[in-house]
């Protein structure tokens, strides 16, 4: 970029009189340096959009490892409650004078409510799947604008030579470079910047309360499942 814009301004300065008010060495000085000063705001661009997807793959990460934990943990209390049931029936059933076929029903039952509460288990992971994906999304789609504003920047000073007669009037060349140069950190600074920095403190300040959310849900599947088990290991002795 550095190359074109000054071929561009050496073409420019064989033709422009030396009697005008800002000659084109002037003018080249000044959109030189104001392509240094749009790169520095491009790098410190660039280096927060790196820093937020950073951050929300770490977020995501997260929370999709303490929903695992929290699975893998109800999946555990699952098991025991339901083991717990079976092997109380199994014991039932080598008593001289049980009945068997109540005690069948019995496994019927506890096979149907293990089920459930693995459709309740399903339920609780689908939940936060939603949130982790809608997520994600979100904060791609904000980190792609950001990039594209980032993009935008860096190509200004080459951008005001195709839209100004800098013969004519070079001065208005350099007002647009200094107002657009003003706006974009005004909106880095007070705009983007803030709001992508607050979704991103958001987003580590949610996680454990949707973490604790999931292992809540799990628990009501938990609840759910040792009541009705401890129906079933309540009627074992009416077998």
């Amino acid at each position: 970029m550095k190359t074109f814009t000054s071929v561009a301004l050496c073409v420019l300065l064989a033709a422009v009189s030396v009697t005008a008010q800002l000659s084109m060495r002037e003018l080249s000085e000044i959109t030189e340096s104001f392509r240094v000063r749009f790169d520095e705001l491009v790098d410190d661009k660039n280096d927060f959009i790196q820093l937020a997807r950073t951050l929300t793959r770490a977020e995501l990460k997260g929370l999709n490892e303490a929903t695992l934990e929290n699975l893998g943990n109800a999946r555990n209390d699952i098991d025991d409650i339901l083991s717990d049931t079976r092997e109380a029936i199994a014991d039932a059933i080598l008593e001289p004078n049980a009945n068997e076929q109540c005690l069948l029903a019995l496994v019927d039952t506890v096979i149907a409510e293990g089920r459930r509460a693995g459709e309740g288990m399903s339920a609780c992971a689908a939940d936060k799947i939603t949130i982790k994906e809608g997520l994600g999304d979100e904060f791609r789609a904000l980190t792609n604008t950001l990039q594209r504003i980032a993009t935008a920047a860096s190509e200004y000073t080459l951008y005001t030579f195709a839209i100004h007669n800098s013969f004519t009037d070079p001065e208005e060349h350099v007002e647009w470079l200094e107002e657009n140069y003003d706006n974009q950190v005004e909106f880095w600074d007070n705009v983007a910047r803030p709001e992508a920095q607050e979704d991103l403190d958001n987003l580590e300040i949610n996680r454990p309360a949707l973490v604790e959310e999931n292992r809540l849900c799990l628990n009501a599947v938990i609840t759910s499942l040792n009541a009705a088990m401890n129906t079933v290991r309540g009627q074992i002795n009416n077998c």
